[in-house]
């Protein structure tokens, strides 16, 4: 794609106190290859000689037959120079897969993007401190806006911080009938460092989840407001999904409708963390009070949403028990109270994490254009995705025959929104060593999206 048809902002930046850096001062640093982990029973499994010298270092695992509680690890390096640095090296056994995350200051991740009813541009991301894991640490919610479609931004602002509490950021949505903006988010203590393990102790507490308003076009927020949602028929409880942003129906029996990506929790349900699952939430007294909606199939998580003609609402999703199949997908044509179909997009692969959704109104008056954006890439020298790439469908999600690449650096999370003149925004997580560095904002215009995009 020609560099000239993208244009990049930055949007959220890490830092120290009140200090604005380019990344984040990390504690541990990769060395020039990912290590390889291969298990077994007693054995070594033997590699190719050309893969064992792509990797920096491999391991095998031994279990004591003496002692089961005892652990032998064998690490094999390319060369005696490298064998013998890891031999005098202070080894660290990170079992929770977190503690290479450490570092000084925070960190910025999880991007929401909405553009208001008049115009503005409001970003928000999760503030991470000393940490980018999920969860063991304090973490709070930052928002940024721009009044001029996404090319310049207000400097980034604490709009909820709770000492002691990891927040769990949710999604932004408005209510374009009374002009109020919500961004939603939920708690767990900091120093819980399994989250998922959590989900199951947070619902026996009782769930829920807090909101902050803004009827400024995200300028000022109130102090957080906290939010029991009922239950659905099935007795499914809930509470709001991770970051993106969520919609306010404009068509149908529905019509006004807010709706929002959620977790939903029902004790005893199958799910890679047991009772937990992705579906939705919704209100219809402008976010005064909240319902359990539709329940996404078991293993789902990290939902984004999107309305389709008539007032039906199409979701993508991630399913954990299937991570590098084509995307997974639901429909409801009831508001998100009931799915009534749920498919697979083949054509649609890549890492498997949070995506962007949004909807590019024809001026013709013909079908909308549906985007899509996730990172398509895999690189083995990097921690994460690499090239952004957004997805176009001209048939409500049916196919998803086009797309372009946007950034080839390493990235992670994004989302999606459409300015009234039509410029394409698409906020992700991004960085030159590792995928969310800081947070930037592509704009490019439908068109020039379009043009690029190779059709399959």
């Amino acid at each position: 794609m020609p560099a000239t048809v993208v244009e990049n902002v930055d949007v959220f930046f890490p830092g120290q106190g009140e200090v604005l850096t380019q990344a984040p001062a990390y504690h541990w640093e990769r060395t020039e290859a990912p290590a390889e982990v291969a298990a077994n029973q007693g054995l070594s499994e033997h590699l190719e000689p050309d893969r064992l010298h792509t990797l920096g270092v491999t391991a095998n695992f031994y279990t004591s037959t003496r002692d089961p509680n005892a652990m032998l690890i064998a690490v094999i390096g390319t060369s005696r120079e490298q064998r013998q640095r890891l031999a005098q090296a202070e080894v660290t056994l990170d079992f929770t897969n977190l503690h290479y995350h450490d570092y000084d200051g925070f960190g910025v991740h999880m991007p929401g993007l909405l553009v208001t009813a008049a115009g503005r541009v409001v970003a928000v991301c999760s503030r991470r401190h000393d940490s980018m894991s999920d969860g063991g640490h304090e973490n709070d919610i930052l928002s940024a806006r721009s009044l001029d479609g996404g090319a310049t931004w207000s400097r980034q602002q604490v709009i909820h911080v709770d000492p002691g509490q990891y927040t769990f950021l949710g999604p932004i949505v408005e209510d374009r009938q009374t002009r109020t903006l919500f961004v939603t988010f939920w708690n767990i203590p900091a120093h819980v460092r399994d989250d998922l393990g959590y989900f199951g102790v947070y619902a026996r507490q009782g769930g829920g989840f807090w909101l902050v308003r803004s009827q400024d076009d995200g300028a000022t927020w109130s102090p957080a407001q906290r939010v029991q949602p009922r239950p659905n028929p099935d007795g499914w409880t809930g509470w709001p999904n991770n970051n993106v942003h969520g919609i306010q129906l404009t068509d149908g029996p529905h019509r006004g409708r807010l709706l929002i990506p959620a977790f939903l929790y029902k004790e005893g349900q199958p799910g890679q963390v047991p009772g937990v699952r992705g579906g939705l939430l919704y209100s219809d007294d402008h976010g005064r009070t909240w319902s359990v909606g539709a329940a996404l199939p078991d293993g789902s998580d990290e939902a984004a949403l999107v309305e389709t003609a008539g007032g039906g609402v199409y979701v993508s999703y991630r399913r954990n028990t299937r991570r590098r199949d084509g995307r997974t997908y639901a429909r409801s044509r009831d508001g998100g109270q009931t799915f009534h179909e749920l498919g697979e997009h083949p054509e649609v692969s890549g890492r498997p994490v949070h995506v962007g959704l949004a909807r590019h109104p024809a001026p013709d008056g013909g079908p909308d254009t549906l985007l899509f954006s996730h990172p398509v890439g895999v690189n083995r020298l990097i921690p994460g995705g690499t090239e952004m790439t957004i997805y176009v469908s001209r048939d409500g999600g049916r196919t998803w025959p086009q797309s372009v690449c946007i950034d080839e650096r390493p990235c992670r999370y994004s989302d999606l929104a459409v300015t009234p003149d039509g410029t394409v925004l698409c906020a992700y997580t991004v960085g030159q060593i590792r995928d969310s560095e800081k947070i930037t904002l592509a704009r490019l215009k439908l068109k020039d999206l379009l043009a690029a995009a190779p059709t399959a």
